[in-house]
């Protein structure tokens, strides 16, 4: 009798060691794919400051390379910060930045970088966007760290900075908007700033109507004219005139090798004019859901969204590093890292900066970012019922 109960005794203690094993070994995984992650978080926002501190101590050449008829001895790295720093430098140097393809708060805007020399704009220049970026989630209410690093590893900030982009202000723009929404002069400043250097974000105007800020609305474009025509005649009104063609001609050349809905249009097999039809449809549309979100539960966030996805939609030209706005969206309605923050990472694996009117890899771009805010869910963790204290 005791042989049998030492024996029974034992085959339990070998099931709860054997169930213990079970328990461990996927808690062992999940650990494993944690430090993985908080890892991949960690080192992959250093890319883009390492190639660019690289290539400012000499030890990466990029290859040269012509866009849009003009050589350029370091090919697109870079590029856009080498053009806004030339127009800046032209105004320090007393001539005319034009032609240009920004307008002219921009110029003034880069006027500060163009009195350094061009490394010195660089390093200034990389430290202000990714400032910017932190800021931006900073005033949306992020405070997990893996947030942060899943933002500047992605590869629109990838992007951004090897580009030399404007696209971290515009996000810390947008997020101002939204932070100060009830400070007509403040939400006034963030999207007149944006829109007069970006015009394409001119929905976050439809946004303030929508939800009744008129006011705001109205001291936005005040204050957009203003600054405008206020920049343009700190430089003589060069360029002025001949403004809009150049930005009809730089469109002309770009938009079909871009993600724009547009791009996607066209590479579908429609006509120029087909596809802009239809890109006006499907905006109107969506202007419209602005209006309509804006008088339901949760309207005022959901109509800031669909703003943001507007200005997306009816922009002839969206640059991989334009989906930085990406992340306005999802901090809002994430607060904490999940799945819908690390979904953009997967850029990595398939998605440069521009789609060569590739339309498998428009798809791929479009489908990651409309998957990554619709996982966001539809009730913001602000929002979400929290369980009773217990008694």
């Amino acid at each position: 009798m005791h042989a049998v109960t030492e024996d029974v005794a034992l085959r339990s203690t070998r099931a709860r060691r054997g169930r213990f094993a079970d328990r461990q070994t996927p808690e062992f995984l999940r650990g494993l794919g944690r430090t993985a992650v908080s890892g991949l978080l960690f080192a992959l926002p250093f890319a883009g400051p390492a190639a660019i501190f690289a290539y400012l101590v000499g030890l990466y050449h990029p290859h040269p390379g012509t866009i849009d008829g003009k050589y350029f001895p370091d090919g697109g790295f870079l590029f856009d910060l080498h053009v806004m720093w030339k127009a800046g430098h032209d105004v320090v140097t007393g001539h005319s930045p034009y032609p240009f393809v920004y307008p002219a708060p921009a110029v003034i805007l880069m006027v500060p970088f163009g009195v350094l020399p061009w490394k010195a704009a660089v390093v200034a220049f990389t430290i202000v966007l990714v400032a910017a970026m932190i800021l931006a989630l900073r005033l949306l209410g992020i405070r997990d760290w893996r947030c942060y690093g899943a933002a500047l590893a992605s590869v629109p900030m990838f992007g951004s900075l090897a580009v030399g982009s404007l696209s971290p202000l515009l996000v810390l723009a947008a997020a101002m908007a939204w932070r100060y929404r009830d400070r007509r002069f403040v939400v006034a400043a963030a999207i007149a700033g944006a829109v007069v250097t970006k015009i394409f974000l001119w929905p976050l105007l439809v946004w303030l109507v929508a939800t009744r800020r008129v006011r705001s609305a109205a001291t936005t474009i005040v204050l957009g004219v203003v600054t405008v025509f206020g920049c343009w005649a700190m430089i003589g009104f060069a360029g002025l005139r001949g403004y809009p063609h150049q930005v009809g001609h730089v469109a002309g050349l770009e938009q079909y090798q871009s993600y724009s809905g547009l791009a996607l249009a066209h590479s579908l097999g429609l006509s120029h004019t087909a596809a802009r039809l239809a890109m006006l449809a499907v905006g109107a549309c969506v202007l419209v859901a602005i209006a309509f979100v804006a008088r339901q539960g949760d309207g005022d966030r959901r109509a800031f969204v669909l703003a943001i996805g507007a200005a997306l939609l009816l922009s002839p030209i969206v640059w991989m590093h334009y989906l930085l706005l990406l992340f306005v969206p999802i901090a809002l309605y994430q607060r904490r890292f999940g799945l819908a923050w690390a979904l953009p990472l997967l850029y990595w694996l398939w998605g440069g900066q521009q789609s060569d009117g590739s339309l498998a890899v428009i798809l791929w771009v479009l489908a990651v970012a409309i998957l990554s805010v619709a996982l966001t869910g539809r009730v913001p963790d602000s929002l979400r019922r929290r369980p009773a204290p217990a008694a």
